[in-house]
């Protein structure tokens, strides 16, 4: 199957990305995960349809993560100059235990569309297919999820980096 499929990947991936050492990572990533979830493979159809969903969500997870790195990035140089970096980081784990702490609190249905959203990068109409539910029930359950996970940020810390970071994931 790797041999075999090796190639048609590699070439998907090469239609985002084109650097060397990305495009051979994020191929080694999609049969890594692949295997990883190789249990799967007996309920699957289609492995082809298989094999493009998960390339395509490889591909998703790796731009959205190039867009959180590019965010903290032009974050950092609007720190001021003699900040602590323990600091910074002390705050960012604080923010992300905040944000946890948030989805935790979360509706388990409600949780578990924010989770396929953002940890699985699914789309609207993906999630609303996994679950059975209409694409509009879905964005409602997301747009809740949101709005409640901000308002507890906002409730239980001061807005920073680590709140943009976080509502970064979310944007389109």
């Amino acid at each position: 199957m790797y041999t075999t499929c090796y190639p048609q990947v590699k070439r998907y991936i090469s239609l985002f990305e084109s650097s060397g050492k990305v495009l051979e990572e994020l191929t080694q990533d999609v049969f890594v995960r692949i295997w990883e979830k190789r249990v799967r493979l007996m309920e699957v159809e289609s492995f082809q349809g298989y094999l493009f969903v998960v390339t395509r969500n490889v591909v998703l997870n790796f731009f959205r993560a190039l867009k959180v790195r590019q965010k903290i990035k032009e974050l950092d140089e609007t720190v001021v100059p003699g900040d602590n970096e323990l600091e910074n980081e002390l705050l960012f784990k604080q923010y992300y235990r905040l944000a946890l702490e948030a989805i935790a609190k979360l509706p388990p249905g409600r949780r578990k569309v924010l989770k396929m959203s953002v940890e699985g990068g699914l789309t609207l109409d993906e999630i609303a297919a996994r679950l059975g539910i209409t694409r509009s029930g879905v964005k409602k359950q997301l747009y809740a999820a949101m709005t409640f996970v901000r308002q507890y940020l906002r409730d239980h810390g001061e807005i920073g980096l680590a709140l943009v970071i976080f509502l970064s994931l979310f944007e389109g």
